[in-house]
């Protein structure tokens, strides 16, 4: 057993213990560009604040490069200076990347239903010979086959956590952080931070803000202040006990 450092929740159901908590080093976040399920941006978004607001090193995987173009949502991250692996489970691409990336480390695999985590795994550790779901033709989406959390040792000290595909975080189960911390949730307002007209600006309306300036002249990206905005939002909604 390994004394645990930080933890992630999602909306899986608890187990005999009544523990919903995966225990990650690193969180992977599995997400398909087009045709197929589509992982909105702000999902992700979602889980990378969490990611980011807890320290967790985390990583976007943008599978079924063989189906659609995995750049243009890959590119976005990158640019916002979340590392990135493009990969096809189908094909084998990026399937060595993502063992180094796994190598010796406790991840959280995550990812809405139909996006190939499943999948993934197997391509990455053909031993484990996980049961894949077919994805609905009717809705777009996934039929679910991981049904609860479950740890998979790849030798070697690397264990991946798979979780049970979902939609989207339960708002309820998502770090409660103040409003005022939500900025340094995302890597790349660092560099603007500081630089506003006022001291305490949200970086919504505010005259003189930085990082609207940065997105304005396009070194944010609009997808990724989207999801800060709507974040913003729901943490706005908290009340002050439940932050404490």
């Amino acid at each position: 057993m390994y004394r645990r450092k930080m933890a992630l929740s999602n909306a899986a159901p608890e187990d005999a213990s009544g523990d919903r908590t995966s225990r990650p080093s690193s969180a992977i976040s599995s997400v398909s560009p087009g045709r197929g399920p589509v992982t909105e941006p702000f999902l992700i978004d979602r889980v990378l604040a969490i990611a980011q607001l807890q320290s967790v090193p985390a990583l976007v995987v943008v599978n079924k490069d063989d189906l659609a173009s995995a750049q243009p949502l890959a590119e976005i991250y990158r640019k916002a200076g979340v590392p990135v692996l493009v990969t096809s489970a189908e094909t084998g691409e990026g399937i060595e990347a993502l063992r180094e990336a796994l190598n010796g480390k406790l991840s959280c695999l995550t990812g809405n239903s139909g996006v190939g985590k499943s999948s993934l795994l197997n391509r990455a550790c053909p031993q484990l010979q996980l049961p894949v779901g077919e994805v609905s033709e009717k809705l777009g989406r996934g039929r679910h086959t991981t049904r609860h959390i479950e740890l998979y040792s790849f030798g070697g000290g690397t264990f991946v956590a798979d979780t049970p595909g979902f939609s989207a975080f339960d708002t309820e189960r998502m770090e409660l952080v103040h409003k005022e911390q939500l900025q340094y949730a995302f890597p790349e307002f660092a560099p603007y931070l500081g630089h506003c007209q006022f001291p305490d600006c949200a970086h919504r309306k505010e005259p003189g803000c930085a990082i609207r300036k940065a997105l304005a002249e396009g070194e944010i990206g609009q997808t990724r202040y989207d999801s800060y905005e709507r974040l913003y939002e729901l943490t706005s909604q908290l009340k002050e006990w439940e932050l404490k």
